[in-house]
């Protein structure tokens, strides 16, 4: 998230209703699009009144101004830093799920919205957790919370610094590692996808590390039919993801 004087911020209609669900303790203060008819805005006002949360009625002009952005949907929170899960957190979830453990590992996703779309996806595949690459990675802006509507506080997000020791120790649990290269001689489809598992994707210009590649137990292609080489990296999340739900 991007921080502010007030705290980190968060805009868009479905990751403020989500944070108001889930913590909305850590709101410090909300800023709404003065003289709004919007019912869903209303409501938001309302429900942030009933947790005496600090609202200013504001013009569109500042709401752009203090998001950057003009895709705020008329509502802007602030929020003060909350404890982040850590690699301890993902290995208390990887051995209290056992073999139902699927994780998605995000290699070097510059695109904030890319972000947060994987993420939405992953939760909506019902995957335990997300884990993402502290260096050489997008962080969690506005944009990409808002990209994610609301997924990123429902599911764990972990970041770490050594994704390589990451993956490691997800193996040791019994894990196994997927990856996802354009190279790899068997398409998504010639394998069964079993839990306790782990997805990996990369980068979108350059895809996973060779690192990463080299700690993988299998990797996998989407096969293209079509004039095109390649999905984006979120759609991509959604056809592997759900192919392990399938399986």
């Amino acid at each position: 998230m991007r921080k502010n004087k007030l705290g980190n911020l968060v805009y868009g209609i479905y990751p403020v209703k989500h944070l108001l669900e889930k913590r909305p303790s850590s709101i410090s203060n909300a800023k709404i699009l003065s003289n709004t008819k919007s019912k869903l805005l209303i409501s938001i006002n309302d429900v942030l009144k009933k947790n005496n949360i600090k609202t200013d009625l504001v013009s569109r002009s500042e709401l752009d101004h203090l998001s950057g952005s003009v895709n705020h949907q008329g509502i802007l929170l602030f929020t003060q830093n909350s404890n982040q899960p850590t690699i301890n957190d993902l290995e208390s979830l990887a051995i209290s799920r056992g073999k139902d453990f699927k994780a998605l590992i995000l290699d070097g996703i510059q695109d904030p919205r890319n972000l947060g779309a994987c993420i939405r996806t992953a939760d909506a595949a019902g995957i335990d957790a997300v884990i993402i690459t502290k260096n050489r990675s997008a962080n969690m802006t506005p944009a990409a919370v808002k990209s994610a509507a609301g997924a990123n506080e429902s599911i764990m997000v972990v970041k770490v610094t050594n994704l390589a020791n990451t993956i490691r120790f997800l193996k040791d649990l019994g894990v196994e590692i997927v990856g996802t290269d354009i190279s790899a001689s068997s398409s998504v489809f010639d394998h069964s996808l079993s839990s306790p598992i782990a997805v990996v994707l990369g980068s979108e210009g350059k895809g996973i590390r060779r690192l990463t590649r080299d700690l993988c137990d299998k990797l996998i292609y989407i096969p293209m039919h079509g004039e095109v080489s390649s999905l984006n990296v979120s759609v991509a999340t959604g056809v592997i993801l759900y192919k392990i739900n399938i399986d």
